[in-house]
């Protein structure tokens, strides 16, 4: 039997050392991932909310829109047919409406185009720098006990 093998299954005292070293080794790693992992969460969920937000009053414009759309196709309508043919006042009311709904629409799918998909840019950038730091003082302190 060989002065390594272990006693009823406790661990050797040169174990609980190197276990221990490891720990400690890994411990600021760990804690740096876990910062990164919530920075990446905190920073989803605000995208998240932005482009939630973005729907929202995308939904609403569009119920407004068409009861709006509605309403004052009517008046125009009725406003342009005592001046020209009701054919004509109803094709230039709906072409005034096609411009507004398309102008409404570019500018909601521009807000929803912001925030999805959510992806932690700043955070993921931030781990970087970080890890360009990291390995830019590594390679100093190397060379420094060179």
């Amino acid at each position: 039997m060989s002065t390594d093998d272990h006693d009823g299954g406790k661990p050797s005292t040169r174990d609980s050392l190197t276990a221990g070293l490891v720990q400690r080794a890994l411990e600021p790693l760990l804690r740096a991932v876990r910062e990164e992992v919530a920075a990446a969460r905190r920073e989803v969920g605000a995208r998240a909310k932005g482009a939630r937000t973005g729907l929202v009053l995308t939904g609403a414009a569009v119920a407004f829109a068409l009861t709006t759309l509605v309403l004052l196709a009517g008046f125009v309508v009725a406003l342009l047919a005592l001046a020209l043919p009701v054919w004509a006042a109803t094709g230039i009311t709906l072409v005034v409406f096609a411009i507004v709904t398309g102008v409404l629409a570019a500018v909601g799918v521009r807000g929803i185009r912001r925030g999805v998909p959510p992806v932690p840019k700043d955070t993921m950038r931030a781990a970087k720098d970080r890890v360009t730091k990291d390995r830019v003082a590594r390679t100093t302190d190397e060379s420094t006990r060179d």
